[in-house]
């Protein structure tokens, strides 16, 4: 009798022990895996954050008229537009001319707030201007770069962005599709759209309030005149090319480019030769 309650002593001591030894496992471990957990969440936080901070921060001013409200503007919102940090469409407002539908859009889009600006291809410059004296007054502290654009131009802002960042923005530089004539080493294609520099900004600004400066407020050609004037204070523009020496930047509607149709103006202002591909 005394040896079976031993033997059951012993087998009730023996499972006591197995729990004790599961739980001191269980408490050991447990720990240690939610601590690692922790740690590659850390990790991949940190790399994701700092990939962030690593890319440069973009300012897109999108030109537009009211007319492509409800067609281009729209493609742009629901698009690429709001991949920039930040964007404003740049228009003319005549309330009085636009409909109900086009009057209630714009309570959906972010237009810049800038007062007086004329209608017409003619004032594209004035327009442009305008954008990039609102871009240096109101937000020249918190973007890198400023991107103008048109409603009919369509960004990768993330390509650009990696383009951006192995830049310098306190250099006076821009970047676009380069032309060789008209404009002291160049300038930019308007259609395909263009980078500015925040000094190339600041210094836009300075020339703008220049008394003696030559920037033409208003007339000409749009890319011709913002080029002029930014040369007036010592601003060039960069090569926009990849490491394989391809454009980045592109004048012609995409079908053109595809397709090959290549003028023979382009063919004569084009500042880098012409690249096709059989």
């Amino acid at each position: 009798m005394l040896l079976f309650i031993n033997k059951k002593r012993f087998i009730s001591i023996g499972i006591l022990l197995t729990l004790i030894i599961l739980m001191i496992i269980i408490y050991i471990d447990t720990p240690t895996t939610i601590y690692s957990i922790d740690i590659q969440n850390i990790q991949l936080n940190n790399v994701e954050n700092h990939t962030k901070q690593l890319l440069p921060r973009v300012l897109c001013l999108i030109l537009t008229t009211p007319k492509n409200f409800l067609s281009r503007v729209i493609a742009v919102n629901e698009t690429w537009g709001p991949r920039c940090d930040r964007y404003f469409f740049v228009t003319e407002s005549p309330t009085q001319t636009m409909t109900p539908e086009q009057i209630n859009f714009t309570q959906q889009i972010p237009i810049a707030p800038i007062q007086n600006i004329t209608s017409g291809y003619g004032h594209l410059t004035q327009k442009s201007t305008l954008a990039f004296l609102f871009a240096y007054e109101k937000y020249f502290n918190d973007f890198d770069w400023v991107v103008k654009a048109d409603d009919d131009t369509y960004l990768i802002v993330e390509n650009l962005k990696a383009f951006l960042s192995q830049q310098n923005t306190s250099e006076p530089v821009t970047f676009g599709y380069n032309f060789k004539v008209i404009v002291s080493k160049g300038y930019h294609s308007g259609g395909a759209s263009y980078v500015l520099s925040r000094e190339s900004l600041r210094r836009f600004y300075e020339a703008h309030n220049d008394l003696n400066s030559t920037c033409r407020k208003d007339g000409g050609a749009e890319d011709v005149e913002i080029a002029k004037c930014l040369r007036s204070k010592g601003v060039y523009p960069g090569k926009s090319l990849d490491k394989q020496n391809r454009e980045l930047f592109h004048p012609l509607p995409y079908i053109s480019h595809f397709r090959g149709n290549i003028p023979n103006w382009l063919k004569q202002y084009a500042e880098n030769p012409l690249q096709t591909v059989s």
